[in-house]
C-alpha cells in the first residue's frame, strides 16, 4: 500500500527509481522555456494594446492628477515670470489631456482655461 502512495514501505524504500538527473534537468529547462515564451507573448500582447490605445488617445498616459498638477504649477510659474508662450503651451496641454478625463480632473481643466483666458487666448478654448 505504501508503494501506491509513494511512501516507503515497512519492508524498504519505494521501488520506482527517480529519473536520472540529466532527464530531470531537461524537464526543468523545458518547463522554464515554456514559461518564458508564455510571458513574452503576454508582454507583447499587452504592449500592442498600449500602442493601439496611445494611437487613438495620445493623452491617456498623462491623464492623472500628479502630472496635471505638475504641468499646472509649471504654467503658473511661467505666467508669473512673463513667459507667455510657455504658459500657453502648458495650459493648452492640460485642456487637451484633461478634457477627455473623468470628473476628478475638471478642476485642473478649469484652472487651465482660466489661465488661457488671463493670457488672452479665449479663442483657442473652442478647440
Amino acid at each position: 500500500m505504501g508503494e501506491l502512495l509513494g511512501l516507503p514501505d515497512v519492508h524498504g524504500a519505494v521501488t520506482s527509481p527517480a529519473p536520472p538527473p540529466r532527464q530531470r534537468n531537461r524537464r526543468v529547462a523545458l518547463a522554464l522555456a515554456v514559461v518564458a515564451l508564455v510571458l513574452a507573448a503576454a508582454g507583447a500582447l499587452s504592449f500592442r494594446r498600449f500602442v493601439d490605445r496611445t494611437k487613438s488617445d495620445p493623452g491617456f498616459p498623462y491623464r492623472d492628477r500628479a502630472t496635471l498638477e505638475k504641468v499646472l504649477k509649471r504654467a503658473g510659474e511661467a505666467e508669473a515670470h512673463g513667459a507667455r508662450e510657455t504658459a500657453l503651451v502648458n495650459y493648452r496641454f492640460i485642456v487637451a489631456v484633461g478634457a477627455h478625463g473623468d470628473s476628478t480632473l475638471e478642476s485642473y481643466v478649469a484652472a487651465a482655461r482660466a489661465g488661457l483666458a488671463r493670457l488672452g487666448a479665449d479663442s483657442l478654448l473652442a478647440r
